[in-house]
């Protein structure tokens, strides 16, 4: 089991890091004024946008002319934007290779923060290794600091360059997610109760009138698109019952503004838990084991619970933690529906705004959760189904 484990850990930082590097060397391709907000572009003088590419580490001085952009009194050829240029810009591109070494070696830096818990804005961050390699020759990276001031390391993707400027990216996120979280953790709960209990009356009266009913549940809710279905709802709930259109964290009562978001976010969930667990139940149902347990004299309650439920709730355990794990993604739906300030429409709106840095932090998140939720889930089935083995021969997986 232990072998197992730290087989896949290793496969899945592998994947990550695949991930990660396929997304930079994407959006290096764009052009680099995607780099710069409107304002910019229309304020900034060229001499300032190839200083902040150089802050940003997409440029470097050139090492020919030394940011000169003259060699002799000529352009010089190294850094010169055209044949015809009078003057080179005196600065190159630096390879993408260098940036992504830039990227991961800033993943985890120290700062410095006041004695109320803020970061020193006023002083750089310093990388982890940089830091590392001046305390070891004896130096000190960030000389005297003032009396409460201390050090901490944080986790960096960089910062916000558009949709949040000069923020840092896991700030960002940070901020977004815990919106996502509260909302998806108890629509999920909702969804997993209901759609588990709903689907095992459905096995437990199959072809009856319940059964017939939960199945027009689940074909509706799949069949009508969920644009119509969350309207239906929102008009329902706030024509009805008085609830809130739309979520705010300030008001009065702040859940009752997560009331309809939550069931946007549950009816399809649920009608999806219905679906499988009648399923895998109705073939349990149908197993020699359990025709003998009935012929013994156990009850059907018993026969239900104790046996054809634990089985037929292994499959469903498999992408429990993924699902858990996706909530902190939100959904993009239902909290641009009901204006919820969490991740949902993150990703859209920093691809659609060209903030780069945001994207690739969101996108290291993304499939960071997917391949940890796959790994927990094969590691909860073999906890539920002790008959499961994770390494072996024969059926083991």
């Amino acid at each position: 089991m232990i072998k197992y484990i730290l087989k896949r850990l290793f496969q899945s930082v592998i994947v990550i890091l695949l991930v990660v590097c396929v997304v930079f060397f994407l959006l290096r391709l764009m052009p680099s004024d995607y780099f710069f907000t409107e304002d910019e572009l229309i304020k900034f003088t060229e001499a300032q946008k190839y200083a902040k590419l150089e802050r940003l580490g997409l440029m470097k001085i050139c090492p020919t002319c030394d940011g000169s952009g003259l060699i002799n009194e000529d352009a010089c050829p190294a850094c010169r934007e055209s044949p015809q240029a009078s003057k080179g810009t005196g600065y190159v591109n630096r390879s993408v290779l260098a940036q992504l070494g830039d990227f991961f070696s800033d993943m985890l830096q120290m700062r410095v923060f006041n004695a109320k818990g803020k970061e020193v804005k006023s002083i750089e961050p310093v990388s982890l290794i940089s830091y590392l390699s001046q305390k070891f020759s004896g130096e000190e990276p960030f000389g005297e600091l003032k009396d409460g001031y201390s050090i901490r390391m944080m986790f960096n993707l960089g910062k916000s360059i558009r949709l949040e400027k000069n923020q840092y990216v896991t700030d960002v996120i940070t901020a977004k997610m815990s919106v996502s979280l509260s909302i998806g953790l108890v629509s999920l709960a909702v969804s997993l109760v209901l759609g588990v209990v709903l689907g095992v009356l459905q096995a437990r009266y199959k072809d009856k009138l319940f059964d017939h009913i939960g199945t027009g549940y689940t074909v509706v809710v799949n069949a009508v698109p969920r644009l119509v279905i969350y309207t239906i709802i929102m008009i329902a709930g706030a024509s009805l019952l008085g609830l809130p259109m739309r979520y705010d964290a300030t008001a009065e009562k702040p859940w009752l503004t997560m009331v309809l978001p939550v069931v946007c976010l549950s009816i399809g969930s649920t009608a999806g838990y219905m679906l499988w667990t009648r399923r895998y139940m109705v073939d349990e149902l149908n197993k020699d084991y359990i025709r003998l347990a009935k012929l013994k004299g156990l009850s059907d309650r018993k026969v239900m619970f104790r046996h054809v439920l634990k089985n037929a709730f292994v499959p469903l355990a498999q992408y429990l933690p993924y699902s858990i794990l996706l909530t902190v993604g939100g959904s993009l739906l239902v909290e641009t529906f009901f204006a919820v300030p969490g991740m949902g429409p993150e990703l859209t709106t920093a691809i659609g705004r060209y903030d780069l840095p945001l994207v690739q932090g969101i996108v290291l998140l993304y499939a960071t959760m997917g391949i940890i939720g796959v790994f927990l889930g094969d590691l909860l089935m073999t906890l539920i189904d002790p008959r499961i083995k994770l390494t072996g021969k024969g059926d083991a997986r």
